[in-house]
């Protein structure tokens, strides 16, 4: 099976370093999630920060 990003390393040990040393933009999309329907409609907003 092949890579699905040959941009990112499929290593632990580099994916932990770039996660934690990435800036608070990019950690910021690293970090959010979608939300089911129900908190969709609840809380107005498509995604978790």
């Amino acid at each position: 099976m092949a890579k699905v990003s040959t941009s990112v390393s499929s290593s632990r040990r580099k994916s932990r370093r770039a996660h934690f040393n990435a800036p608070s933009s990019v950690r910021h999309q690293i970090m959010s999630a979608p939300l089911s329907k129900e908190l969709r409609e609840k809380h107005k907003v498509r995604s978790s920060k």
